[in-house]
């Protein structure tokens, strides 16, 4: 009998520590009235794209504020691409200004 629980112990330690554990999106912040086009949150890499009406440069300082300095900082052809470590977790985050609004395109993995 007590096999039976040191046996389902271990494999739900298995199933915490399998890199196709629930991924989730919800703990990167995202700015306000982000109009969202596409979202893929259910295993990692996680990724969600959309638009918002602010700035780039207002949308990298609410990364700044919310996330604190990144770990590494790259621009191409306008587009600035920020990366964060939190936890066991990297996010990239890419800013594109596009006229009056703002791509922001997210992507977690472990």
């Amino acid at each position: 009998m007590l096999s039976k629980y040191v046996s389902a112990l271990a494999m739900c330690g298995l199933l915490v520590l399998s890199p196709f554990t629930y991924a989730d999106l919800s703990s990167v912040p995202k700015p306000d009235n982000l109009d969202i086009r596409m979202q893929l949150d259910d295993e990692y890499p996680m990724i969600l794209t959309g638009f918002v009406r602010l700035n780039a440069q207002q949308v990298l300082n609410f990364y700044f504020d919310k996330l604190g300095d990144p770990t590494n900082m790259v621009e191409e052809i306008g587009r600035q691409t920020l990366f964060f470590k939190q936890s066991n977790e990297t996010i990239k985050i890419s800013v594109y200004q596009q006229n009056d609004w703002t791509e922001i395109s997210i992507m977690v993995t472990q």
